[in-house]
């Protein structure tokens, strides 16, 4: 049998995508109101993103413990597979990389773990990639080389309503949270695929303006790649998603879909956000 794709509820592939394409996700916990839920499993992420926009506590995550990690490993294994590759979010903002390295030493399942130095749309479009070789026919020596290989070019750019989260829960810069509350101005983060840290890129003011400054960037990946897939993804965000989608207007890009962002990533970036996500595609050679 091929080998198995894993990923963690952080890739935001929604459960019925996953079952659909035949890839196995452990879910992240959130932390909301002294409820443990599990992201996308116990909770779905518009629910949770609603009930966070009425909350007064700010929530929070929890990876997957080791056991789980054995759990889902054995489950792989019982479906009839011997090795796997698991994606994983950022191991700089999470412990779920190293609780997955940690089980994946010792099981009988042969499991290569890729930190994929980003999260939400972004580790959603690695994951589709390492699927598109299996289904290519290539090996698990091969795919696993590729998606490391491929990693600098998956990106994520987001634009929170605000940087309330993000600074509350660590993620970002103190400074830069006051400073855009200070003077109003909304700024663009991305993770910095080699340290994992999450950078402000893009400034402006008003959706307009810090839409077009970011997807200025998006849109010159895509001359130098084209038909790369893109992917939108938001908390809310209506007027922002509709402005993204007037950029890409005539672009030479894949639509990899439209949907809500996950309920561990939605902790972090609140409510009227929008994940703006492109990586290249794999291209057969055979």
């Amino acid at each position: 049998m091929s080998f198995a794709i894993i990923t963690d509820s952080t890739s935001d592939i929604s459960p019925a995508r996953a079952q659909e394409l035949g890839i196995y996700v452990i879910p992240l916990h959130v932390i909301i109101e002294g409820e443990d839920l599990l992201d996308q499993v116990q909770i779905t992420a518009e629910e949770y993103v609603a009930r966070m926009a009425g909350s007064e506590q700010l929530p929070h995550t929890s990876q997957p413990s080791a056991g789980e990690f054995k759990a889902l490993f054995d489950r792989v294994r019982a479906d009839g597979h011997d090795s796997a590759i698991f994606i994983s979010l950022c191991s700089e903002w999470s412990a779920c990389y190293s609780n997955a390295c940690l089980v994946a030493e010792t099981h009988e399942l042969d499991v290569r773990c890729i930190d994929s130095r980003t999260g939400s749309g972004a580790e959603g479009l690695l994951v589709e990639y390492a699927l598109a070789m299996r289904e290519d026919g290539r090996s698990l020596d091969e795919t696993e080389a590729q998606i490391r290989a491929t990693l600098p070019d998956a990106h994520l750019l987001l634009i929170p309503r605000t940087l309330e989260n993000l600074v509350k829960n660590g993620r970002a810069p103190k400074l830069a949270g006051q400073l855009t509350q200070m003077l109003n101005i909304r700024l663009t983060v991305s993770p910095e695929w080699q340290s994992g840290e999450i950078k402000a890129i893009k400034k402006g003011r008003g959706a307009k303006r810090i839409v077009a400054n970011t997807m200025a960037d998006c849109l010159a990946f895509l001359d130098e790649h084209p038909g790369s897939s893109v992917r939108v993804l938001t908390t809310g965000a209506a007027e922002e998603q509709e402005l993204v989608n007037e950029a890409l207007a005539g672009q030479d890009y894949v639509d990899a879909g439209t949907g809500p962002i996950g309920c561990t990533i939605a902790t972090h970036v609140g409510v009227d956000a929008i994940a703006i996500s492109y990586c290249p595609r794999y291209q057969p050679t055979r």
